[in-house]
């Protein structure tokens, strides 16, 4: 099977997914003002994070080991943060404990309770990419790039929040512990590990051994889930059930799953079959015992369900739903959605979340995902890997490219390849849903384009770069958006497209200014500027323009900036690409009045916002009217300014534009306190710290300057 080219390839070369040297974010301060306004709006902040799952209902014993730890966690002192690390084999309840204690301690931890994963389908997950994960939980906006930085904003985060408990899944290493500990003290870290990490008992945490269930807790356990009734008709059975797991929790849940999916089907059937499968290794190790509960649970599966078992097993992404099961399967999503519905019923998959978009969505438990593996390589056809990943990257390619052309239809289409085209792409109802379940696939996307490179698909590589833009520019996640597109720039040079390149270089590039990289973004857009003009791409040539004035004006090199600017304003008027003229008009205005010319921004911002109306684009057109109201403030206008922010603030709400919205409301306040109305301004700009405080520290750092000096 091979991938679609236009072209021979070119030899793969290296390629060094880095980013250093003092990276920061983009700050854009808008001086000026445009007038006296009470507006209210609600506040958005992110929920108080309680991301650990509630405790189970079947949770048995362990009130030694939890009366032990919790001692000792009240009597650590009050400027330190524990760590305890809960450790021991597979299957023997690390996580169910370490959520059950964390949960009994929810109450001192008013910051919230934040989770994850440090393991994922691919190996040990990136620090940086939980990093990432975490501070959107705690601090929504945009983050810088590169882990020591990430690393340094999560502790700066941390410190300023009220005391967080952070449990950290599938620890290896101190290392991970050290690099995710929250700043500032009174916080707590519960880890997970399959082995003691002894380094860490030298700082000062707790190892917690953890091992199986004793006979009588097991047999609490057994009798919580079937009832008292069911054990003492097999009491025999029971025994041998409890000897054959050993007291592992992991044993035990997967045999009373095919209980109670069989409720007449005798106890001593499950302990026969579990008894058969232990005999067929001579291995006792806690991996071996859960494996033989594994097989007897498997063996119970219809052929759908275990082929869906073994063929989920290979795909980058950590998630699956009915839809990308369908994708893998070749069936229709319902099927597929039973046939997740039965692995999850057999313990073999686990629901995690129902997803508005997505339905439920499942992942592998624990040690299940080495043993569905174990499986598809014995049963499997060779190949089977590489065509589930390929079908997985074409469904993936395929949603997003929807939701690309829905969120922003003036992207530049790009062709896409298929090898598998799919057959049922999740569909979306709205704009909202769209985002959303970019959002919520966002990892598992970045996932299939690392997998896809390293195999060295690299059409799919760039494509599913591009067909993500809506998502690199909601959620601002620079570090990510930087490698992808690092990564998506290279994988159009070697799949030998050329126009692709430059979409990678230009959107690479646009990464670049939102960290303050001017220099290098500068460079990015002057290569694309170079080819555009060599191939006569007057569409490439006009935006590349663009890009340079908006990195130039940025930089702080306003004359510059506007020749950039009136260079692409010509070309776009001269293809009437009037939204594209719109858009040049609305940098142009901000350089006008850069430079005091109030009259110039004026007149460029009012057409800019006639043009960006009659092409039905509000968004573009309510930026216009904030803007046009500022110059009407600078100018002295303050009743025009007046009118055109609150014009411009409502049409931001109406389009659920929350970043703008606020944005309105800061600009609101700046006129109000040019104007001398200092107590609305102090109104203004405490509505709109209050909308920033869900959206950007950073920006909402800038509203607080800005309300002390009018207070």
């Amino acid at each position: 099977m091979t991938e679609p080219t236009p072209g021979a390839p070119r030899p793969p070369v290296a390629v060094t997914n880095t980013i250093t040297g003092d990276s920061s974010l983009h700050m854009a301060v808008q001086a000026g003002t445009i007038g006296s306004v009470h507006l209210h709006q609600p506040q958005h902040s992110p929920p108080v994070p309680r991301q650990v799952r509630p405790v189970a209902a079947s949770w048995t014993d362990r009130e030694r080991e939890l009366t032990g730890i919790t001692a000792w966690i009240a009597a650590q002192h009050d400027y330190v943060v524990p760590v305890v690390l809960i450790h021991g084999p597979i299957g023997v309840g690390k996580t169910s404990f370490a959520e059950r204690l964390v949960h009994s301690l929810a109450s001192r931890y008013p910051g919230g309770q934040l989770h994850a994963d440090l393991g994922s389908a691919e190996g040990p997950a990136r620090v940086s990419d939980v990093l990432g994960r975490l501070l959107r939980s705690v601090q929504p906006g945009p983050l810088p790039a590169g882990g020591e930085e990430l690393a340094n904003w999560w502790r700066s985060a941390t410190a300023a929040r009220p005391p967080v408990c952070l449990l950290l899944d599938g620890v290896t290493h101190a290392d991970q512990i050290r690099a995710l500990t929250p700043g500032g003290a009174g916080h707590l870290v519960v880890a997970t590990s399959h082995r003691p990490i002894p380094e860490l008992s030298a700082e000062g945490a707790a190892l917690l051994a953890l091992g199986p269930f004793d006979p009588g807790a097991a047999r609490a356990y057994l009798s919580r889930c079937l009832g008292p009734d069911r054990l003492h008709q097999e009491p025999e059975a029971v025994t041998r059930l409890i000897a054959l797991t050993a007291g592992l929790p992991a044993g035990l849940v997967l045999s009373v799953t095919q209980l109670t999916r069989n409720p007449t089907r005798p106890l001593s059937a499950v302990v026969g079959a579990l008894d058969a499968s232990r005999a067929r290794t001579a291995a006792t190790s806690p991996g071996a015992l859960v494996s033989a509960a594994l097989d007897t649970a498997y063996s119970d599966l219809d052929r759908t369900a275990a082929r869906l078992y073994r063929k989920a097993a290979f795909l980058p992404g950590d998630t699956i739903d009915s839809h990308l099961a369908a994708a893998i399967t070749e069936r229709t999503p319902a099927e597929a959605g039973a046939d997740l519905a039965d692995l999850a019923a057999s313990a073999l998959l686990v629901r995690d979340t129902d997803h508005p978009v997505r339905g439920p969505v499942f992942r592998y438990p624990g040690p299940a995902l080495a043993h569905a593996r174990a499986y598809a390589a014995r049963e499997e056809t060779d190949g089977a890997d590489t065509e589930a990943r390929v079908r997985a990257a074409d469904w993936y390619l395929a949603t997003a490219t929807a939701a690309e052309r829905l969120l922003t239809p003036s992207h530049r289409r790009l062709d896409r390849t298929y090898v598998y085209a799919p057959q049922h792409p999740a569909e979306f109802t709205d704009r909202r849903a769209a985002l959303t379940w970019l959002d919520a696939q966002s990892a598992d996307l970045m996932a299939n384009i690392r997998s896809a490179y390293a195999a060295g698909r690299y059409g799919t590589v760039w494509q599913l770069v591009h067909a993500m833009w809506p998502w690199w520019r909601a959620a601002r996640v620079y570090d990510l958006w930087i490698e992808a597109h690092r990564l998506g720039l290279e994988a159009a040079h070697l799949y030998n497209n050329a126009l692709a390149e430059q979409e990678m270089r230009n959107a690479l590039g646009v990464g670049l200014r939102g960290i303050h990289r001017f220099d290098e973004a500068i460079e990015c857009f002057t290569e694309v500027l170079a080819a555009a003009r060599a191939w006569e791409d007057a569409r490439g040539e006009a935006q590349a323009l663009h890009e340079l004035g908006a990195t130039t004006y940025e930089a702080g090199r306003p004359e510059e900036s506007i020749g950039y600017l009136e260079q692409a304003r010509t070309l776009r008027e001269s293809r009437e690409d009037r939204r594209g003229v719109a858009l040049t008009d609305i940098l142009l205005g901000q350089v006008h009045l850069n430079r005091g010319n109030t009259t110039a921004a004026i007149d460029v911002l009012a057409s800019a916002r006639a043009t960006l109306t009659e092409v039905a684009d509000p968004h573009d057109a309510a930026r216009a009217l904030a803007w046009l109201g500022r110059a009407h403030s600078v100018a002295g206008r303050h009743q025009d300014a007046d009118q055109a922010g609150r014009q411009a603030h409502e049409e931001f709400a109406e389009h659920g534009s929350r970043q703008w919205t606020a944005r309105s409301l800061e600009m609101l306040g700046q006129t109000a306190a040019a104007a001398g109305r200092d107590q609305d301004a102090v109104s203004l700009y405490t509505q709109a710290l209050e909308q920033y405080s869900g959206l950007s520290a950073v920006d909402a750092e800038r509203v607080r300057r800005q309300l002390e000096a009018a207070q």
